[in-house]
């Protein structure tokens, strides 16, 4: 009987640590980081065109790679080929999101947001392909949009986003998807990005 306890115990905070991957997934926290902005602050977007366009860009687009991968003919481990297709995605959309930023002359906070998740998925790339330091995407994306949450809300958004960073370290060590050096190398990426942004702005 306790052995059963056991496993049932084990099954919900899986099920649990699953439900906090979903949830926490780059494109779906990065959307609902965007539309947050966008009811809280004044002129965050310019238009509702262009809060569209970086929805999509930087959420719908990223998310993407999950369906078509399942499409494409498997080769090798199934998560490896999911996250080589998110690399992909996700950059294609960033790099887009940053010319159409400057192109389009969009507001500065959007637009520091934009540079900001470009250079990081830039070092991303790097630290993961080139020299070969697998560093989590899922934390470094993670580590901007709760940064950017507190530092446009101010000291109230401080202890959620706490929370939620809290949440996505246990899950992703819970699941076994990273190690805690992984998750470190993931946000270490994620914050020189955002200095080198405000420098560049």
């Amino acid at each position: 009987m306790n052995e059963n306890i056991v496993t049932k115990n084990m099954t919900l905070g899986n099920l649990l640590a699953k439900s906090v991957r979903i949830l926490t997934v780059p494109p779906i926290l990065i959307t609902g980081m965007l539309i947050t902005l966008t009811v809280s602050l004044d002129n965050f977007c310019g238009s509702a065109a262009e809060m569209t366009l970086a929805i999509v860009l930087l959420g719908l687009v990223p998310i993407l790679a999950y369906p078509i991968q399942k499409l494409l003919p498997s080769k090798g481990e199934v998560r490896e080929e999911q996250r080589n297709m998110a690399f992909v995605l996700t950059f294609t959309g960033y790099l887009t999101a940053l010319i159409c930023s400057v192109v389009g002359n969009c507001g500065r906070q959007l637009q520091y947001i934009i540079v900001s998740y470009f250079i990081s998925m830039s070092l991303l790339v790097f630290f993961n392909k080139v020299l070969h330091v697998r560093a989590s995407g899922h934390a470094c994306s993670v580590t901007g949009t709760l940064y950017f949450l507190s530092f446009f809300l101010g000291p109230r958004a401080i202890l959620p986003c706490v929370g939620i960073a809290a949440a996505v370290v246990w899950s992703s060590l819970r699941l076994k998807r990273h190690t805690m050096q992984e998750i470190f190398w993931g946000a270490a990426v994620c914050l020189p990005c955002i200095l080198a942004s405000a420098f560049i702005l």
